[in-house]
């Protein structure tokens, strides 16, 4: 299963705009349907995580731990240290989002919220618990529902890059975007019980950072992302595993099996879809 979450924090609309959803494992009828028309396109594996080795067999095996910076240079008006700056903080809230498993498996998002600023920090808090599930701004962090999942090991594995260009909003405001495309895949395993698999998530997006006028800048989040295997639960900001064995919940997956890795099927993916190759 994999589901899509968007969100964004824009300087300009002061609105978050969140899409959920997700592509689930085919169910058992389908699963063998499919089988028995030679057709399986291909669902995400039911085979357990080797807990010695909880990466082997996947992509993931040649990922990294972390999200690296490129070396700074300044880009249109802003200067080489302002650029710096951005990408260190572009790294810390990557980090807050994906890294902190206080945040990922307990919902602390703490971290997080102590990195914003000014606007965009309270916007974030004036629209936690928004009524209208698309505009609730907990859909920024990236939260496992809690008692779901516990991470096997002490690894979360990343790949993908970050870059910087200079870029202009609807409204006009020259800002530093900050571009951001990762993989981060964390092996899980249902509390206390020995199935598990690695949940992949795949991020899209920038942060955009505004100079305030004195030099300083101040951030906006905006991203969206793929995660698979969940179930695909309407209006939820949290996302719920979905281990071998699990029957589907929520909306049924659409559209073609996608490659769980695929940094450029997430950025078409639809609400709901089937992925192979978690």
């Amino acid at each position: 299963m994999s589901s899509r979450t968007r969100a964004t924090l824009g300087a300009a609309a002061l609105a978050v705009l969140a899409l959920t959803g997700c592509a689930q494992v085919l169910d058992q009828v389908d699963r063998f349907a499919r089988q028995e028309a030679d057709q399986i396109l291909g669902t995400v594996t039911l085979d357990e995580v080797d807990r010695d080795d909880p990466f082997a067999g996947s992509p993931a095996a040649d990922f990294g731990v972390g999200f690296d910076t490129p070396e700074p240079a300044a880009e249109g008006d802003f200067t080489a240290e302002q650029v710096e700056w951005a990408l260190d903080r572009t790294r810390l809230l990557l980090e807050t989002v994906y890294l902190d498993t206080d945040a990922v498996f307990d919902e602390d998002n703490s971290e997080f919220t102590g990195l914003l600023t000014g606007e965009s920090l309270a916007w974030y808090m004036d629209h936690l618990g928004h009524e209208d599930p698309e505009l609730d701004s907990r859909h920024l962090p990236f939260n496992l529902t809690a008692g779901t999942a516990e991470l096997i090991g002490d690894e979360i594995r990343v790949d993908g890059r970050m870059w910087t260009e200079t870029d202009r909003d609807p409204s006009g405001w020259d800002y530093l975007a900050v571009r951001t495309e990762y993989v981060v895949v964390y092996p899980i395993a249902r509390p206390g019980k020995p199935v598990s698999t690695r949940m992949v998530v795949t991020h899209l997006g920038e942060v955009g950072f505004y100079d305030l006028g004195d030099g300083t800048l101040e951030a906006w989040p905006n991203w969206h992302r793929a995660v698979a295997p969940v179930h695909c639960l309407p209006d939820q900001f949290t996302f719920t595993p979905a281990f071998p064995g699990d029957l589907p919940e929520g909306d049924r997956p659409e559209g073609r099996v996608q490659d769980a890795y695929d940094l450029e099927a997430a950025r078409e993916q639809d609400d709901c879809g089937t992925v192979r190759g978690t």
